[in-house]
């Protein structure tokens, strides 16, 4: 069987984004277009691939199946090409959110071995990256990502109560100064709200005063300034903790509904660098557990 590659291209597109509008956009080919192609390529193949939900699309298994093994394919000829062009990667670029990167993963760098050897290059992302090669070869998610890529859940995040010493016990006319990262308000408090019912200290909100910070590391820089206790990952919190800047309130860990996970294209999970630095974090998610968290004394 004989199929016209850019109809098999349209298709892997209109697949990966759920859209024939985002795909003609990523293709710069009218939607007109795409639809020929994908008729052209139900007329070659002789199987539906795609029916109509709604206004949605939905693909039948067959069409499911197609499309992953295009996406797996299209990246192995992007790889190809890459590598056919420079034979030599300059260096291994690593994609993380601010939090995971200064809290997790660069107080590790200087145990990974072959850091110097590979010319690591890391680089702040949002939490969800563009995921292109033009970017990184490896990207720090909280979301497992798109077909294409081998994705593998890391920890997920816990969130802990921290402070210094002089903010833990409460101030006998104001109460606590808690620091929220929920600071939208819709959500206002939203993360404090739900750590009090978590130990039962919902009526220390009644007398607390609060400060906001748009971020994780804000928060823990704010607690750590003494301004008052902050919710906040426990891998921001650990080093912190071990060094005496701050001690955790309570015991208890809050789940945030986030996990980090660590991607690599399919295609490129057996280049040394790339599988080097994978083996060594999965390796250190092991051996670092949350639990070694120093605990301090609590409310």
């Amino acid at each position: 069987m004989q199929c016209n590659i850019r109809a098999l291209q349209v298709f892997e597109c209109v697949f990966r984004h759920r859209s024939i509008a985002n795909a003609a956009d990523e293709l710069a080919i009218t939607r007109s277009a795409i639809s020929h192609q994908l008729r052209y390529l139900r007329t070659q193949i002789g199987e539906d691939l795609i029916e109509k939900a709604g206004r949605n699309l939905a693909f039948t298994d067959r069409g499911t199946k197609l499309a992953r093994s295009l996406s797996f394919a299209f990246a192995q000829i992007e790889n190809s090409i890459r590598s056919s062009i420079s034979e030599t990667t300059p260096a291994l670029r690593v994609a993380v959110c601010t939090s995971f990167g200064s809290g997790w993963l660069i107080p590790r760098v200087k145990l990974y071995p072959q850091a110097a050897d590979c010319r690591m290059q890391i680089k702040l992302q949002a939490y969800q990256p563009e995921l292109s090669d033009a970017i990184a070869d490896i990207f720090f998610t909280t979301t497992p990502v798109k077909d294409g890529f081998w994705s593998v859940k890391l920890l997920p995040e816990d969130l802990v109560a921290v402070g210094t010493a002089e903010q833990i016990p409460p101030d006998r006319k104001r109460g606590y100064a808690l620091i929220t990262t929920e600071v939208e308000e819709r959500d206002f408090m939203s993360d404090w709200q739900g750590y009090l019912d978590l130990i039962g200290g919902s009526d220390l909100l009644d007398n607390a005063s609060v400060l906001g910070a748009s971020h994780y590391l804000f928060a823990v820089e704010m607690a750590e300034q003494g301004l008052g206790i902050a919710l906040v990952p426990y891998f921001l919190a650990e080093q912190r903790v071990s060094e005496g800047g701050l001690q955790v309130w309570n015991d208890a860990r809050m789940p945030s509904g986030r996990a980090y996970y660590l991607n690599v294209k399919h295609a490129r999970r057996n280049e040394p660098d790339i599988r080097n630095f994978v083996n060594w974090v999965r390796r250190m998610v092991v051996d670092t557990p949350a639990e070694r968290l120093t605990l301090a004394t609590g409310a």
